[in-house]
């Protein structure tokens, strides 16, 4: 438990007297801010009026996702525009929604999370996302000027912008912001060779995300149109038989005619499973002890190996585990969902790179090890195709989270390699990711240094993220400053 004393004279100018608000990382980088425009640094709102962009929220709406044939259009849940290559969560009826058309991503738009236990991040829409309509639970921000766009998103991400997003928090079970808490940020106008800077390497990590999504997505749609079909000759309803000399299980998803038809056409087409080209790994459970970044490994959880933004990233201790070595992961592994949900995202793989090399994976992680000479890269667009997914899926066990084990993943009949299908690119095009948060790093990091050398306030994020709202009680004194007290 931390505690603190905070001067009346300080509380006089706030609304609130929650200890989150007074004494988070978000009041200290409030402090910083003021250190830093007293010192001369300038400042100009986010949105609003004299701000720099428009900053808004779309309606909520009613949910009215299609049925079978009914008119639909691809729809997003808010957190799924952190994944490397988002998938439509739901297909939602737009002729029933009136002003569905507000939900559409427009490329340039940084959509910023605004609740949840984790709000606080931002994505930027791109040419690939403006393929799908988004939840109204995302802030839009709109700055036509595209060197101040980029310098925002960056701003956005850092330790001060993170602070002041996250200060101006409220809910009592699930954390909110505002449209208008978020517009009233105050954009610090740093040196203009800095800002150049970090717009330059903002836009090129948007550029490369969009081309890595694009690539990645468009091959993979294009072999699937070279594959067996996927369409049934009558509707699941009607229901199937099987004979009881192929029973090997007794529940029916492995034995639906669609994926034994699917599994038959690709191996007449030369089609080999997934063993063939790999090994599948599925390692054991063990205790979490989190750390902090200096004395712990970054961890992989079964959700954040899909996300090219790590929600919410943890560290693991060495001592979790009695040999550590053997959860790492290494570059040009696929990792896949070996637990969830059949109909979300389980078996849905991504490529390890080089920027995640050796990081701590779950257990619910599960690995495909390519065998020598085989390209990662095709592997991994062969186990994307939704003829590769549809069978993993049809193999999962249980009742409440579904699982797969290794067996299950190397028995996946994969299509035909006749080399029509170029997997370099496809690495090539893993690692644009990888580049990309290394420049949005770099950018944000300009940012700290820079508020940091202004103000005179050194960056505290990791002592900052170690303290929880639960940890914080305030008394109220007559000190001149917040003095913490662990």
């Amino acid at each position: 438990m931390i505690t603190a004393t905070a001067s009346a004279l300080d509380l006089r100018s706030l609304d609130r007297l929650d200890a989150w608000f007074v004494l988070a990382p978000g009041a200290a980088a409030a402090r910083r801010l003021d250190y830093a425009k007293a010192h001369g640094l300038h400042t100009a709102p986010l949105g609003g009026p004299g701000g720099l962009g428009e900053v808004w929220q779309p309606a909520r709406f009613k949910r009215l996702f299609a049925s079978a044939g009914e008119k639909s259009v691809p729809y997003l849940a808010p957190y799924a525009g952190f994944q490397y290559i988002p998938e439509e969560t739901e297909r939602l009826a737009a002729h029933r929604i009136d002003g569905v058309e507000r939900l559409l991503v427009q490329r340039g738009t940084i959509l910023q999370t605004c609740s949840g236990r984790n709000l606080g991040p931002s994505f930027m829409g791109d040419a690939y996302l403006e393929r799908f309509y988004l939840s109204d639970d995302l802030i839009r921000i709109r700055i036509d000027d595209a060197r101040m766009r980029h310098y925002v998103y960056a701003l956005l991400h850092s330790e001060s912008g993170q602070g002041l997003l996250r200060r101006g928090k409220s809910g009592s079970v699930i954390d909110h912001i505002s449209p208008e808490h978020v517009a009233a940020q105050e954009v610090p106008l740093l040196d203009v060779a800095v800002i150049d800077e970090v717009a330059t390497l903002v836009s090129d990590a948007v550029r490369l995300v969009e081309e890595a999504r694009l690539h990645l997505s468009d091959t993979t749609r294009a072999w699937e149109e070279r594959l067996p079909s996927l369409d049934r000759d009558a509707p699941p309803k009607a229901g199937y038989t099987a004979w009881a000399r192929d029973l090997t299980r007794l529940d029916a998803a492995p034995h639906d005619p669609v994926v034994r038809r699917v599994r038959a056409e690709l191996e007449d087409m030369g089609g080999k499973p997934v063993g063939d080209y790999g090994r599948a790994i599925k390692l054991e459970r063990y205790a979490r002890v989190y750390v902090d970044a200096d004395h712990g490994s970054p961890f992989l959880s079964g959700t954040q190996m899909l996300q090219y933004q790590p929600i919410k990233q943890q560290y693991m201790a060495a001592r979790a585990v009695e040999d550590i070595d053997r959860h790492r992961v290494e570059p040009g592994w696929l990792v896949y969902q070996a637990d969830g949900r059949a109909e979300k995202n389980l078996g849905v793989p991504a490529l390890v790179t080089s920027d995640r090399a050796r990081w701590v994976a779950s257990e619910h992680v599960g690995r495909v090890v390519s065998h020598p000479g085989v390209d990662a890269g095709w592997l991994w667009l062969a186990c994307r195709t939704q003829h590769a997914q549809l069978q993993i899926k049809a193999l999962a066990i249980g009742s409440v989270v579904d699982t797969t084990y290794p067996p299950d993943m190397e028995s996946v009949i994969l299509p035909p390699d006749d080399g029509s299908v170029d997997g370099a690119l496809a690495t090539a095009a893993w690692e644009k990711y990888a580049t990309a948060r290394s420049k949005e790093r770099e950018a944000v990091g300009l940012i700290d240094r820079a508020l940091a050398e202004i103000s005179g306030v050194a960056m505290t994020s990791e002592a900052a993220a170690a303290v929880t709202e639960a940890d914080l009680t305030v008394d109220i004194g007559d000190a001149d400053t917040i003095a913490a007290d662990a």
